[in-house]
Parts: structure tokens; C-alpha cells; sequence
């Protein structure tokens, strides 16, 4: 292949990121990543933005997270100045206030949400966009779906800011001070390399591009594989063929015996990627499951609801991210003193 035409993260970048020297659990920094991502995508849905912009927006914000730490940059403040700069690279222009108050909206959503009692089931099937669609009424598939879904939200309090509100002035300023530092710490290099095309020529060329389902399903799989930081680890013709082999293991189609020698890919590459994507799906619960069972119960359900709450807060901003690493660091000095104690 050639010489890839956006970079990818070294090896030494990969496993000792600037979060996990500040001491930032891996679990938690993916977590977060997958929380920055669906601000980013939820944002872009809400603002009518194509698919390209967003998923732009969703590869620079993992970039920046290989060369910056989660304890020096809130999430919240480097999702929205990538979806902002993005929108800037894709020429899909926005006007600045009305993302503000989209993400503004976010956080409140948010914030009623987390007001829901700890030991108590969250009245909502899935952290992603499709909730947020539902609760926006922007489904179409059904309207008692989504008046359940609007009894979710009632009770919540949001205003528009008016327009010589100080929280809108700051919000400019963090977004352009944040745009900066993401130009600066990634060499102003903003070149990105989607997969989408790959995969639907790849498709064609197995003859599998009028399948039902199969491009569809491919299509979204990308858009899963976006809330991990694959797009920024692997060239886009890894994550094509990654998506299609999901796809046609979730839909029972058979591929012919090494096909993905034909894209210059190798299998340990592809099974990587599919392994991320099965752990979003099981981590977070927005996977699709095909002719299987749901068996995650109580524990299960309970096990990503905490998933979930911990990303919000955290995603919240560094501050809140640098309380939760000095909390952590002092109950392991206080364990380490009791176990000397001993």
C-alpha cells in the first residue's frame, strides 16, 4: 500500500498515552472517548450535519487525546472545538451560537439524567444518538415510542441563552482557544481518510453491494467504530474490511477463503478492529444483535448504567477528571497504609 494519507499513532503513543501517565485508567480514558464521541455525534444529528463532518470531527478528537492528557483538556470542550473545526475542513459552515446552544442542550439532558437516583434502573436503553433522536421526536418510527420517550425527560430545565449572556461569550472563548491548541498539538496535519468509500467498492468488488442489509450494516458499523480510537490506529481500508467482515458474520453471509488478501489486509488487523467493536457493543449497549438472545440481566444492565454515569460526570470537564484521579490516588495510599498497618 501506499504511504498513508493522514497519520496514525505510534506504537509508543498507543500504549502510554499523556492521560494514563497522568494516571487515567485505560478503561476509563476509552470510556471517555466514547463519551466526546457521541456529544460530537448527537450534536451533528441535531444540527443536520452530513455524516463525513461528524466522523471528521470524531478521528481529530481521538488524535488529540494520543498527544494531550483528558486531566489538562475537558471533553466536553475538545468534542465541540472539533465538531466546530470540522465543519470548517468539510465546508458545512454552522453558525457558532447555534452549536453552543446545541451542546449547551446536551449537558442539561445530561445533568437530568445523572439527577436520576444511583440505585435505580435509568429509564433509557442506550447512551447513543438513537435515544437522543427518540427523545427529540426525530424517529419517525413510531409515536408511542417516542412519547415514552418523552416522559424521560420531563421535569428538564434548559433556556436559550440570550445573545449578551456572558455564558455564551464564554463558551466562544473556550471553543476558539480549544480550536487552537488542537491546530497547534496536531501540526496543523487535519488531513483525514474516511473508510465509507473503501468499503462500498470493497463490497462491489465481493459482489455483495446489492445484498440486503449488507451496505447498510457495513455503513453503520463505521459509524460504531467511530466511538473508538481504531480510526486513528488503523488506514481506512483496515477498518473497510473489518466492517464488512461484522457484517457478513452478523448476517450469515459467506466470504470466500482469504479475501481480504485481495485489499492487501491481514487478518490479525481485521480481527483487532472487530474486537473493538464487540466491545463497544457489550461495554455501552449499542451494538445490534442478530438472531441472539439478550441474556445480561440485573448485574449486567447495572454494570453499564455505572459505565455510563461515571463517563457523564467525568465528561463533564478536566476539573472533574482531575478530582476523580486525586480521589483514586488517595484511597490507593490509604489501602497501601492500612495493608502496612498490618
Amino acid at each position: 500500500m501506499s504511504r498513508q494519507p493522514h497519520p496514525l499513532v505510534t506504537l509508543a503513543q498507543l500504549v502510554n498515552t499523556p492521560s494514563a501517565q497522568d494516571g487515567i485508567p485505560k478503561e476509563v480514558e476509552d470510556d471517555l472517548r466514547v463519551v466526546g464521541c457521541m456529544m460530537i455525534q448527537e450534536a451533528g444529528i441535531m444540527l443536520d450535519l452530513p455524516q463525513s463532518t461528524m466522523a471528521i470531527a470524531q478521528v481529530i478528537f481521538h488524535r488529540f487525546f494520543f498527544v494531550s492528557s483528558m486531566c489538562s483538556f475537558g471533553i466536553q470542550d475538545i468534542s465541540i472545538s472539533s465538531l466546530y473545526l470540522s465543519t470548517k475542513l468539510n465546508e458545512t459552515p454552522i453558525r457558532l451560537r447555534d452549536l453552543i446552544n446545541t451542546y449547551m442542550f446536551l449537558a442539561a439532558r445530561t445533568e437530568h439524567l445523572l439527577s436520576f437516583p444511583a440505585d435505580k434502573a435509568l429509564p433509557i436503553d442506550s447512551p447513543g444518538p438513537s435515544s437522543m433522536r427518540y427523545s427529540m421526536g426525530m424517529d419517525g418510527k413510531g409515536k408511542g415510542k417516542e412519547r415514552a420517550r418523552e416522559k424521560v425527560f420531563e421535569g428538564m430545565v434548559w433556556e436559550v441563552p440570550g445573545f449578551h449572556d456572558e455564558v455564551f461569550w464564554d463558551w466562544k472563548d473556550s471553543i476558539v482557544g480549544n480550536e487552537m491548541q488542537i491546530l497547534k498539538r496536531l501540526g496543523f496535519n487535519m488531513q483525514v481518510d474516511l473508510p465509507y468509500n473503501h468499503a462500498i467498492n470493497y463490497l462491489k468488488i465481493l459482489d455483495l453491494v446489492f445484498e440486503p442489509n449488507v451496505a447498510q450494516t457495513t455503513w453503520s458499523i463505521l459509524n460504531d467504530l467511530l466511538l473508538s480510537p481504531v480510526y486513528a490506529i488503523h488506514p481506512a481500508y483496515v477498518l473497510a474490511c473489518a466492517s464488512i467482515l461484522l457484517t457478513t458474520r452478523l448476517l450469515r453471509i459467506p466470504l470466500p477463503s482469504e479475501w481480504y488478501l485481495l485489499f492487501d489486509v491481514e487478518l490479525d488487523d481485521i480481527l483487532g478492529v472487530a474486537g473493538w467493536a464487540m466491545r463497544l457493543w457489550h461495554d455501552w449497549g449499542i451494538g445490534p444483535v442478530v438472531g441472539g438472545k439478550d441474556g445480561e440481566g440485573q448485574a449486567g444492565r447495572r454494570e453499564k448504567e455505572n459505565r455510563w454515569r461515571r463517563g457523564w460526570v467525568l465528561g463533564q470537564g478536566k476539573r472533574a477528571v482531575r478530582r476523580w484521579v486525586g480521589e483514586r490516588e488517595r484511597a490507593a495510599r490509604e489501602d497501601v497504609g492500612q495493608a502496612a498497618a498490618l
